[in-house]
């Protein structure tokens, strides 16, 4: 095919580019850092991250010392813990991940308000706050206990799912209220 020349003029068919829509820049900046914090007033600290990375505006928006606000006032940190180069954002980030209930949210202010099932059950290493700890969602019975507390046949509670343990079987208690109810 050396030397084969083109006989047709190539087409100018162009396919249409797609049309750009035009960037609406929001003036966030206008509300300023005071509106800002009267916000964050009512919101928890995760949900104060969760709305600044909704947007880039909002991200730019919530500035340093709205961050402060919020370690300060909803998180517990001292002001002395708070170094003129510290990442305030990060140090947010840090504290929602450990020291928040698992459940609610709820940002325990010590490591004493907040409780960690230490137990191997489906809510291994959760930490909860000292309300949710008492849900039976995170509990476990005997299966004995549970024959004899409600009553029920062993055949009804052996399709509940089970952990074994050297006494015998546990069975979590949401489950077992579950059937109670059901049946």
């Amino acid at each position: 095919m050396a030397g084969h020349k083109r006989t047709s003029q190539p087409t100018n068919t162009t396919t249409p580019r797609p049309v750009k829509r035009a960037k609406t820049e929001t003036v966030i900046e206008t509300f300023g850092p005071d509106m800002l914090r009267s916000i964050l007033a009512f919101l928890q600290p995760k949900d104060a991250l969760n709305l600044s990375s909704a947007s880039p505006a909002l991200d730019a928006a919530i500035d340093k010392s709205v961050w402060r606000y919020v370690l300060l006032e909803q998180c517990g940190v001292e002001p002395t813990l708070l170094k003129p180069r510290t990442q305030l954002r990060k140090k947010v980030v840090g504290l929602v991940e450990k020291k928040s209930c698992h459940h609610c949210g709820h940002i325990g202010r010590t490591k004493q308000n907040l409780y960690m099932i230490k137990v191997f059950s489906q809510h291994h290493g959760k930490k909860l706050c000292g309300m949710c700890i008492q849900y039976p969602m995170y509990h476990e019975i005997g299966l004995q206990d549970a024959r004899r507390r409600f009553k029920v046949a062993y055949s009804q509670l052996r399709t509940l799912p089970v952990r074994h343990v050297s006494t015998g079987k546990m069975l979590n208690l949401q489950h077992v209220l579950d059937l109670v109810a059901s049946g």
